[in-house]
């Protein structure tokens, strides 16, 4: 799936969402339910690695809680990126992909001959 259209998709169930229980959700709703997103992708971590009570949950489902957490902080980037105009695909291609490039063209004049 191509990330601008999962930006589209999650951005309309987050809609949704404010819309069933009844509360503005705005780009502020949005930045302020990612940090708490982080949180808890924080608090999975924590479980994860043994440094909090495991509240007797197996290891199988402590992982699973931190995959989707994990998927709940994306999603709310994801949504803030659809909500406030961002082309999360060319920025992430602009912020991230571009070393790629570099690194590329950086190998490409080092294999190529030396001029006289």
């Amino acid at each position: 799936m191509e990330l601008r259209a999962l930006a589209r998709q999650i951005d309309a169930i987050s809609r949704r969402y404010a819309d069933v229980y009844g509360f503005e959700r705005d780009a502020d709703w949005l930045v302020l339910k990612l940090q708490e997103e982080v949180g808890e992708v924080v608090q999975a971590w924590l479980a994860k690695t043994g440094r909090q009570r495991d509240k007797g949950h197996s290891p199988e489902e402590i992982d699973r809680r931190f995959a989707l957490e994990l998927a709940d902080a994306v999603g709310m980037l994801l949504a803030l990126a659809e909500a406030t105009g961002v082309d999360i695909e060319q920025a992430i291609d602009e912020k991230w992909l571009v070393w790629d490039r570099r690194v590329s063209q950086r190998a490409g004049e080092a294999d190529a001959p030396e001029r006289d």
